[in-house]
């Protein structure tokens, strides 16, 4: 089970967001897509190879600034919150839902994240 982040420059079109859900459909990953500016992307998946696809049909689409920040495997994968979901994602307006869902995997998976996307600010946030 692996876990990856990517970012964009924003999220705002409905097409934009069914595009992207059509592409996690496809490549069988399930996760979250906060809306808005920035765009960020928190997703799952079984296999590398998934991720893999999901990320290759995001850059296919061209967005602007569209960037993979990093991927590492769930060392407890039971912890997962997106496991047993359908694939796919789901929208979120704030950053603060995606990293109220990292905590629930785990403190350092939310470091994790803060670290990878540069977000500065006590860690408690």
């Amino acid at each position: 089970m692996f876990i990856a982040i990517a970012r964009m420059h924003h999220i705002r079109s409905r097409s934009k967001f069914r595009r992207l859900l059509q592409c996690a459909e496809s490549a069988h990953v399930s996760g979250l897509a906060k809306s808005g500016r920035p765009g960020v992307l928190l997703f799952q998946s079984n296999s590398m190879e998934s991720i893999n696809t999901f990320l290759h049909g995001v850059r296919s689409l061209r967005y602007l600034d569209f960037h993979h920040v990093a991927t590492r495997p769930l060392s407890n994968p039971d912890a997962s919150v997106f496991t047993g979901t359908k694939p796919g994602l789901r929208e979120v307006n704030e950053m603060k839902e995606l990293l109220q869902v990292l905590e629930v995997i785990g403190a350092d998976f939310k470091q994790w994240f803060r670290s990878e996307l540069g977000m500065g600010g006590p860690p408690g946030l």
